[in-house]
């Protein structure tokens, strides 16, 4: 279950025979079980955690606004009632663990953890800053943070602090989010600050799975192994579900299931109604478990929490083969073990589904690196076990922290303790990344904006002396096109290197699904095409002595599509090396877009609404002609309620980095801007996950006239109407073009 062979990190250990030595990664997360043996056994001098405080407390979760109550100890203590899962315990591990069973990526690095999340739920930005200054502080030579907000605009908060912190010589490494299966723009921020390490998941090698066992009584001798579900269920008979199995109704009508899956386990396939209500009908039926096999021959992972009875998926030719099984006057048993097994990972060494794609909204590249976040095994509180399995680009960040903090310890020791910048080890690790194909099988490459530059390689990193920077380049979009580029490769070694230059293509992303109606709605999850850009160098070989140095100029030449499909490209600018066998190649990964991305629309058609709700599938929208009463004396404002208050709904087919919002009179005269509650900056495009974005007025406005920064009043009772003016994409805010316009109805306040 190692990762390490696929960074090369068991090379640096075997070979190299550097494990991070005295390098302090500082840690952002849910507090970490220092007492764990593998994590040293306390916290302070002289131990691997040594510094760090908890700013929170247990109940702390900022989505039901519970106050934080910050201590100096960042144990975490929350056992698995709490809803806890030990996210900064694993994430510790990956970095610095050490036993004599298991090893970190770093073993002997030191560690810092700054408790930011309670047991459960999450964090204010305030207080992620307040944690982010404070290990800039304490002299952390890496901060990691396994930690995402679905916003890709470099300008947040927690994106600008990563930036400044980044730009002061520790290097910030955070997750680039897990919502991969959205579709493009997904990276989420302070991945997108500028100089941030953005860090995508790769897939494990390989996979624990629970093994089971089928037995036939006609031939008891022929039993048949198998694997690969998520939850064990009873062991015993199991049966047909449904008296037509193998359609696509199985059990999701009580009257087809047999009364013969009374105190069994009962098989059906996928298909028509919800998991849950299978296995809930199955339940009434007397069944004791329920297992479904997909309708295609992948993996089946039900989300089926509130089930009566267990309930597990399989693929569907482990299905197919137990139905094989039930012959007229057979049993066959279905028999659980309670170890389990690695196995090797289908998507193994390819991007993870859940990864997010990018680009930033100012089409940086992000993500930018790679680390293994896909089935990674690590420390877990010793009241949680002690030792489990997560996915998650929150694994991969810690493994990409830990290989910097190897990267930092073989340049200090061969360069008299000097310490590297971390724009300098970002851009050697992109140099020499690993780029893998969009699946296994498949003869090509993935996007950049899905791998960055590509999966790490440590040894590689560490190794190589010859660099390129800057190591990634965006052409931009058709109307912002940055057509030509230069890049400088530098020899720092002894000897000389030379190259062949080539455009080595990606796939390219098909973003939007319909935009033959004027309309885009991004496709979930994303669609890949074949269009190519081509590159045109200012030399094709390059020689370089020891010591040169050489530039060369990139023009790019986007792909024939049509404009307003958006269609985004990429690749590879591959140094190839043709003259020594042990020098590796060097990559540089680039992007663009064909289109203007100032032409699409921000609102979905139909929004924002006017309305009291923050439900999303039901709402009263107030249209032109309604009257919203506003009665501050019957309202009520806070995280958990929102009641008799003037609330937006929008949705937002694309990013806005503005939304202004004009305060009108009721005869229509602009009397100033309203103050919300919460941010009009910096708003994320919405997904199917988060279909809407709510804002609420609480009838303030800001008074400019006495103070600096402006005071904030309340309206007097009248009629009101608010404007939600969105800013487009790469919009000019002086422009009044640039701005997607709405008003609201009259709010009557009183």
């Amino acid at each position: 279950m190692s990762t390490a062979p696929q960074t090369q990190v068991d090379r640096v250990h075997r070979e190299l025979k550097i494990t991070g030595k005295d390098i302090v990664v500082g840690v952002l997360d849910s507090g970490v079980d220092y007492m764990h043996p593998a994590l040293g056994g306390g916290f302070g001098p002289g131990y691997k955690v040594r510094y760090g405080r908890d700013l929170v407390g247990d109940d702390y979760d900022s989505d039901r606004g519970t106050n934080p109550k910050p201590d100096p100890d960042p144990l975490d203590t929350c056992g698995p009632k709490t809803g806890s899962v030990g996210h900064g315990t694993h994430v510790s591990g990956i970095i610095a663990g050490k036993s004599n069973n298991f090893t970190g990526v770093a073993p002997d690095a030191i560690l810092g953890m700054w408790r930011v999340f309670g047991c459960s739920g999450n964090a204010d930005d305030d207080v992620i800053v307040e944690a982010m200054l404070d290990a800039f502080d304490t002299g952390v030579d890496i901060i990691s943070m396994s930690l995402s907000d679905p916003m890709s605009w470099s300008e947040s908060l927690t994106a600008v602090v990563a930036e400044r912190i980044t730009s002061k010589g520790v290097a910030v490494i955070a997750a680039a989010s897990n919502d991969g299966e959205r579709g493009a723009f997904t990276v989420g921020t302070p991945s997108v600050g500028k100089g941030v390490y953005s860090i995508a998941s790769f897939d494990n090698n390989y996979h624990f799975v629970t093994i089971f066992e089928i037995s036939n009584s006609a031939s008891p001798q022929d039993k048949k192994s198998y694997g690969n579900i998520t939850e064990k269920i009873p062991s015993g008979e199991i049966v047909a579900g449904d008296i037509h199995l193998g359609s696509d109704v199985d059990a999701c009508d009580p009257k087809t299931i047999p009364s013969t899956v009374k105190g069994k386990v009962a098989l059906v396939q996928r298909g028509t109604c919800n998991f849950i209500d299978k296995a809930n009908n199955l339940a009434d039926a007397g069944a004791i478990a329920c297992v479904i096999y997909n309708t295609k021959d992948e993996n089946l992972i039900p989300a089926a929490e509130n089930a009566k009875i267990p309930l597990v998926g399989v693929q569907n030719e482990v299905g197919t083969a137990i139905i094989n099984e039930m012959k007229p006057g057979a049993t066959v048993k279905i028999t659980f073990f309670d170890t389990p097994k690695a196995k090797p990972e289908p998507t193994g060494n390819t991007v993870s589904s859940f990864s997010s794609i990018g680009p930033a909204y100012e089409l940086d590249v992000r993500p930018n690196l790679a680390g293994v976040g896909g089935n990674v095994f690590s420390t877990l509180p010793r009241q949680l076990g002690g030792w489990g399995t997560m996915s998650g680009t929150s694994m991969a960040t810690p493994g990409v922290a830990g290989a910097v903090a190897l990267v930092m310890n073989a340049w200090q020791q061969n360069n008299g303790g000097q310490k590297p910048s971390p724009q300098f080890v970002l851009e050697q690790f992109q140099n020499y990344a690993y780029k893998a194909p969009n699946k296994n099988g498949e003869h090509n490459v993935d996007s950049p904006n899905r791998q960055g530059a590509g999966l790490i390689q440590v040894y590689d990193t560490i190794q190589e002396s010859v660099h390129i920077s800057p190591a990634t380049i965006s052409f931009n979009d058709t109307e912002h096109l940055q057509k030509v580029q230069t890049i400088t490769i530098t020899n720092y070694g002894t000897i000389s290197a030379s190259y062949q230059i080539l455009n080595n293509v990606s796939v390219s992303i098909v973003p939007y699904n319909n935009t033959s109606n004027g309309r885009y709605n991004f496709s979930e999850p994303a669609v890949y095409g074949e269009d190519t850009a081509e590159l045109v160098f200012s030399q094709t070989t390059v020689i370089l002595d020891p010591g040169a140095h050489v530039d060369i100029r990139i023009t790019v030449i986007p792909p024939d599509t049509n404009p307003a499909e958006h269609i985004m490209y990429g690749g590879y600018i591959q140094f190839k090396n043709t003259d020594n066998e042990e020098r590796r190649d060097l990559t540089v990964p680039y992007i663009g877009i064909v289109g203007n991305q100032r032409e699409l629309p921000i609102y979905a058609l139909g929004t924002p609404d006017l309305t009291n709700s923050t439900n999303i599938t039901h709402y009263p929208a107030y249209g032109p002609e309604d009257v919203f009463i506003f009665d501050r004396h019957q309202s009520i404002m806070t995280k958990q309620e929102l009641k008799n208050v003037p609330i937006f709904m929008m949705t937002l087919d694309n990013p806005t980095r503005v939304l202004s919002t004009p305060l009108y009179n009721e005869d229509n005269v602009m009397i100033g801007f309203a103050a919300f509650k919460n941010d009009t900056i910096n708003f994320a495009r919405s997904t199917s996950s988060t279909p809407a974005q709510f804002i609420w007025w609480d009838s303030l406005i800001p008074s400019f006239k006495d103070s600096e920064p402006p005071a904030i009043t309340s309206v007097a009772p009248g009629k009101y109407r608010i404007g939600l003016n969105a800013l487009k994409w790469f919009g000019n805010p002086d422009n009044p073009e640039d701005w997607e316009t709405w008003t609201s109805s009259v709010i009557q306040v009183r």
